[in-house]
């Protein structure tokens, strides 16, 4: 009955070997270097104006809630999509319109035009620009 913990510390020991071995992917390096560091700046500007923004961070996304008097003002969400040139984050974003009753979508890439740039290429201000941009057209100060 002992071998039970050798093959719990074998389990453990496996697992954490793997997890230092695993490679970085170009997403994970964005969402560490670029879009954290955007969504900081932006949640420092955003409490000077009584709002509230929460990140959430997974291997495969990241995403910034705004909320305002416990209600949800936006949700934008930065996802990978696959494009010939390689992965780029696209936004998926979150609103309430109508007074809250209706839920929008809508779903943009971080520049305009062809995407015929690498992930790489982004920039913290390009996250920064398309969160406001998105932010100041769903949302009615009040």
């Amino acid at each position: 009955m002992a071998d039970w913990q050798n093959n719990l510390d074998s389990f453990f020991t496996q697992t954490n070997e793997e997890n230092t071995t695993r490679e970085v992917t170009p997403l994970e390096r964005f969402i560490r270097d670029v879009a954290i560091p955007a969504f900081n700046e932006i949640r420092t500007q955003m409490e000077k104006h009584g709002r509230e923004l929460t990140v959430r961070q997974t291997v495969s996304s990241v995403t910034a809630q705004v909320h305002y008097n416990g209600n949800e003002e936006l949700s934008y969400r930065l996802h990978e999509r696959l494009f010939p040139n390689g992965p780029l984050p696209y936004a998926e974003v979150r609103f309430r319109e109508r007074k809250g009753l209706k839920i929008l979508r809508v779903e943009s890439m971080l520049r305009s035009g062809q995407p015929d740039y690498r992930i790489e290429d982004l920039k913290k201000e390009e996250v920064i620009k398309s969160f406001l941009d998105h932010y100041m057209r769903a949302v009615k100060p009040g």
